[in-house]
């Protein structure tokens, strides 16, 4: 016990004693390392975490068909012509809002980007068509036609790369939003 003692009040003479030897007192220190502290501890903490589920389609008692979604994990397999659904889930489990939240997923290789199938809660949606370099919230490209003049047109699906969410208002702590699009496998 004597031992800790020691070692403490060596301490506090060294700290009591440095203002003097560096000329910056060791208060003013201890307050800036404090609230370098606290800016660290209080923030926000975004946690991001993403499931995938396959389009399942099943006849229905009036001949119709009925979708539904199975989920996947692990190890998968999923032929050309499947759909598959993303959910991204966003939860801030820091104490403070986060501010200017924007979430960028691309789509995955072998995939096609299933059109008007993103959606997200308060977000603004917008893709890219140039691997995320730009957004657009409808990316256009030029077609030359037949007799040779250039049109701008919308995008093929096949061309899409990436989608965004641009949450304006602030995540606040505790708080989540879900962010959801579907691929064909090619």
């Amino acid at each position: 016990m004597k031992r800790f003692l020691s070692v403490g009040l060596g301490v506090l003479a060294v700290a009591v004693g440095l203002p003097f030897v560096s000329g910056t007192p060791v208060f003013a220190n201890l307050q800036k390392a404090g609230e370098a502290l606290v800016q660290r501890v209080f923030q926000p903490q975004v946690k991001l975490v993403l499931s995938a589920e396959k389009q399942v389609i099943t006849p229905n008692t009036e001949g119709g068909q009925e979708r539904t979604w199975q989920t996947l994990e692990g190890d998968v397999t999923v032929r050309p012509g499947d759909v598959l659904r993303y959910t991204l889930v966003s939860e801030n489990a820091g104490d403070k809002p986060a501010a200017e939240l924007r979430i960028n997923q691309p789509i995955p290789k072998q995939t096609t980007f299933v059109l008007e199938s993103a959606r997200a809660n308060g977000a603004k949606l917008s893709y890219s068509i140039d691997g995320g370099q730009t957004y657009s919230e409808k990316p256009m490209i030029e077609v030359t036609q037949p007799d040779g003049t250039v049109e701008i047109e919308p995008a093929p699906a096949e061309a899409y790369t990436h989608v965004q969410w641009d949450y304006r208002e602030s995540l606040q702590p505790m708080a989540s939003v879900k962010a959801v699009y579907e691929v064909a496998v090619q």
